[in-house]
């Protein structure tokens, strides 16, 4: 009888040790999770035609410079062309500075945008520079645009979640993270634009899972090259998006 008891006893152990051990495994994943990265674009109000502008991106991660971006480029147009936009690749020179110097050839409002690959992650900041003469319609109408919030200043974080290897015609789990200030952004709305090139965008509504977590699924239909623009809005007022390339194989 005493070691019946017994073994109840230690299977009790064990099964309270198992537990113990989950729930410090999931601690630690919680804890392991990388803060998102941050991009601030440095550059003059105002410049002159002809005359070389420095254009700065600051990238960082959790207050720390990132100084091994994958790839950071700007992307470049005057009020109303941005499909005759230009992008130009930039260079790292320290504490997670990435700079180009450009010429604007004609007076007009400019928007420059950089698109900030680093350690998994996309983000897309965008300023405007005004080059010479500039009429007052397009700086009202330019500043309506960043007031609606379609422009990314890094307010939010936003990472997306994917696995490393995404196969065509099989459903893919896609999550989304959102952060704001450090903390998860919870009640959002979230929803991804999955776009490629001669095809119509299809969308999809993303659910919040856990605090600032947002999950959905996704077939994508062939292989090929996606861009993925996740869309972010609450009843604060608050608007954001960011592009992100996927790979399907």
């Amino acid at each position: 009888m005493k070691k019946s008891i017994f073994a109840i006893f230690m299977a009790f152990i064990v099964l309270a040790g198992c537990g113990q051990t989950s729930e410090d495994h999931t601690s630690e994943k919680q804890e392991e999770a990388p803060a998102p990265i941050d991009a601030v674009i440095e550059l003059p109000e105002k410049g002159e035609p002809n005359e070389e502008v420095a254009i700065t991106v600051t990238v960082s991660q959790g207050k720390k410079p990132v100084e091994d971006a994958n790839e950071v480029k700007f992307e470049i147009w005057k009020e109303g062309k941005k499909e005759a936009s230009e992008k130009v690749e930039a260079k790292h020179s320290e504490n997670g500075k990435y700079t180009i110097a450009y010429t604007f050839l004609e007076d007009g409002l400019y928007h420059v945008q950089s698109h900030v690959t680093a350690r998994d992650m996309h983000t897309m900041p965008t300023e405007s520079i005004q080059i010479g003469k500039v009429e007052e319609a397009q700086i009202e109408h330019s500043d309506e645009a960043a007031e609606e919030g379609h422009h990314h200043h890094g307010e939010v974080g936003i990472q997306l979640e994917k696995p490393e290897v995404i196969k065509a015609k099989g459903q893919t789990p896609l999550t989304v993270l959102l952060e704001k200030e450090e903390s998860p952004l919870s009640d959002a709305r979230v929803r991804l634009e999955i776009t490629k090139q001669g095809s119509n965008p299809a969308w999809v509504d993303m659910k919040e899972a856990a605090e600032g977590e947002y999950t959905g699924n996704y077939t994508f239909p062939s292989s090929g090259t996606y861009a993925v623009t996740i869309h972010v809005q609450n009843d604060a007022g608050l608007h954001e998006h960011t592009e992100i390339e996927v790979t399907v194989e």
